[in-house]
Parts: structure tokens; C-alpha cells; sequence
């Protein structure tokens, strides 16, 4: 297998733990075992005296029941329990591919959507963000144009990363329409579901809403539990999910045991973590909305609808890597340059975790020193 090097998981290899501040994860404040815990009456006994054997390749048929609560006709039997968000996206595009299918990419992307295709030997094409007006659109299109007779998936990612867009049921019907008449599979990155900044932006899963659909869900994001390292895979469609059974079985073959029932625990109690993570979500984007203010010289953004990530376009001449270079290395202050994404000039930031406050006036005096 010739797969290019991850350039985001890379980068945050190099950098991630190494830095003071941060202002570009991608998920929220996680939490300890024990205020995890604490959210169950009884669930720390019943930790202690989990057993450590094998657990269920497709997962406990406990959890996947708890997970099949988050859709509305998705059921246990639709779903597999993977490691995190990156084994399902590597094993649906190994299982579901062959060389010489056409995909399409929803970009910029996570990477591996596109890298691990383009191992398979797929011709990818890009659906490319267009910014109007400083607001960053998807035009449904130019998506059609890009439609051809070998077309088997179009991967999507909504809300997006890393500019924050979310699909609107609108968009979403016609994407579906368009994909339902060309046969086309949609695989669709949902990590940060459930984090909408209001109902009114609430979508249906693809899975739930599209007979093609594949939705991938992750603890990691939006609940802020990335160490369980627990995520899934959800279809109706049972060719496609036997696909990525069978191949899992090469991989992690099953998942962590305690983990699955910590991630029980999260998801019965997945109400109470939303909130608390929205809260932390709305206090720092007014912080944001406040710096971009009193910057606006500087910076432009669009403040998304969902999820916890942005993309900020730098409205001054500077290369986007050397920027965020320098401001971690003078002052500790992680930043995700656009190039890390093959889209110069712009640099995500996160407001999902409480540690943004301090974080951003350490920025503030780097723009200060450094642009003023």
C-alpha cells in the first residue's frame, strides 16, 4: 500500500503535546473516569467488575443499542463499533472500492477520504468550499458536474471540517436526490453531530435518511471522550456494512472492553454531556466574536452554526505555516495553518475546550507584538 503521510495527524504528532495553548482542537473538554462515572448510579461497581475477555467484533449488542438511540431508524443491526472515526472511514474505503472507481471528495478534507482512495487506485475529484461573501458554500452544481458513470461514493462531512459549514435539510435532500439517481453511495463524516449551536440546524444522519447513506460517529468530537477511542459506522444498507465487518476482522478485530462501557455510560448520559459541552461551545465563540471584532483589519470569519471548529482567513501577506510557526514558537500558542489542508491563507480554530480564554490572550499578544 503507497499512502501519502497524514499531514494533520503529523503535525499534531509533532506539535500537539509539545505546545502551552491551543487554539485548533477539534474536539471538546474531555472529562476524568470518574466524573464519567458519577454520571450512573452503580456504573463504577459494575467498572470494577468488568470482565477483560474478547468483546463482540460488531460490538456489545448494549451498546450498539445505546448508539442506535442517537438515529431514528437505524437499529443495532445497522451499526459496527470501530476504533475511533479513522478505522471506519480506512475500512469502508478498502472494502467498498476498487481501482478505477470515480469518488468525490468534499474538500478541504480530513485526509484520509481522499489519501486512502487514491491508495485504492480511485480517480478523486474535488468538490471544492467556495467563499461568498466571506461565508464558505458547497454548490450543489457544480457537485453534479463532477457526477460521472463510474462515480461510486461521494464522501461528505458535515458540519465540516475544517470551515465549520453544515448542510441544511434543504441541501441535504438534494444531495440525496442527486446520489439516488446516479446509484451513488454517501459517506458521511457526523463526528461533530449533536453539537449544533441550535435545534433549528439539527439534520437526520445520512444514514437514517438515505438507503445509500453511511454515517460515521465518533465519542471523540462532540462528547470530548477521544480516549476511549470508541466510534461506529452506521447503514442499511447490509452489503456495505458486511464489507467492513469482514475487514475488520484484519484490523482491530474487536474493541476495548472498558472502553465500550465507559462509552455506554457517556452515551445514556449523552444529554447531560452535550450541554455541558455546548455551554463551553457558545461561551468561547463569544470571546471569538468579540477578538474578530476588534481585529477585523486582520481576520475574517464566518461563525459556524455547529460543531466546535472555524476557519479563519488571515487578511495580511504571510505564509499561513509561517504563521502559526511563529506564534508557537513564540508564545506556545498552537494554531492548524490552512497549508495543512492545501488551502493557504486561512488557520482553524477550535472552541470546544476551557482552556480557550487563556489561550487566546496569549494570541492576542502575539498579533499585538507581531501585526500591530
Amino acid at each position: 500500500m503507497n499512502i501519502a503521510p497524514f499531514k494533520l495527524e503529523r503535525y499534531y504528532t509533532l506539535h500537539e503535546f509539545s505546545a502551552e495553548f491551543s487554539l485548533c482542537n477539534s474536539d471538546c473538554e474531555a472529562m476524568t473516569i470518574q466524573e464519567l462515572l458519577s454520571m450512573e448510579s452503580g456504573a463504577a461497581e459494575r467498572f470494577q467488575n468488568q470482565w477483560l475477555g474478547y468483546t463482540e467484533s460488531k460490538g456489545s449488542p448494549l451498546l450498539r443499542n445505546d448508539i442506535s438511540g442517537i438515529y431514528t431508524t437505524i437499529t443495532t443491526n445497522d451499526l459496527l463499533v470501530c476504533t475511533g472515526a479513522q478505522e471506519p472511514i480506512f475500512l469502508f474505503a478498502q472494502a467498498n472500492l476498487e481501482s478505477g472507481d470515480h469518488v468525490i471528495v468534499q474538500t478541504p478534507c480530513y485526509q484520509s477520504v481522499q489519501s486512502v482512495p487514491e491508495s485504492i487506485g480511485c480517480r478523486v475529484s474535488k468538490w471544492n468550499v467556495v467563499y461568498e461573501n466571506g461565508r464558505p458554500t458547497f454548490d450543489m452544481s457544480q457537485l453534479s458536474d463532477l457526477i460521472t458513470a463510474k462515480t461510486k461514493v461521494i464522501f461528505l462531512n458535515t458540519p465540516h471540517n475544517p470551515t465549520g459549514f453544515h448542510f441544511s435539510k434543504a441541501e441535504q435532500l438534494e444531495l440525496i436526490a442527486i446520489a439516488r439517481k446516479n446509484n451513488i453511495i454517501l459517506f458521511c463524516d457526523e463526528v461533530y453531530r449533536e453539537l449544533e449551536h441550535s435545534a433549528a440546524y439539527t439534520i437526520p444522519a445520512f444514514a437514517d435518511a438515505y438507503e445509500l447513506g453511511v454515517s460515521v460517529g465518533v465519542l471523540s468530537k462532540s462528547y470530548g471522550l477521544p480516549g476511549l477511542r470508541i466510534g461506529w459506522v452506521a447503514s442499511r444498507n447490509k452489503e456495505i456494512l458486511e464489507k467492513i465487518a469482514i475487514l475488520k476482522e484484519y484490523t482491530t478485530i474487536c474493541n476495548s472492553a472498558p472502553s465500550e462501557f465507559l462509552a455506554g455510560v457517556a452515551l445514556r448520559n449523552r444529554a447531560t454531556i452535550l450541554t455541558r459541552n455546548l455551554q463551553i461551545v457558545v461561551q468561547n465563540l463569544r470571546l471569538f466574536d468579540a477578538f474578530f471584532e476588534k481585529y477585523a483589519m486582520l481576520f475574517s470569519w464566518w461563525r459556524p452554526h455547529a460543531g466546535p471548529i472555524a476557519f479563519v482567513e488571515m487578511k495580511f501577506d504571510t505564509n499561513d505555516m509561517y504563521f502559526a510557526e511563529r506564534a508557537l514558537k513564540d508564545k506556545k500558542v498552537l494554531l492548524l495553518p490552512g497549508g495543512i489542508y492545501d488551502f493557504p491563507g486561512y488557520f482553524r480554530i477550535g472552541f470546544g475546550r476551557t482552556g480557550i480564554p487563556e489561550a487566546l490572550d496569549k494570541f492576542e499578544e502575539f498579533v499585538v507584538e507581531n501585526l500591530i
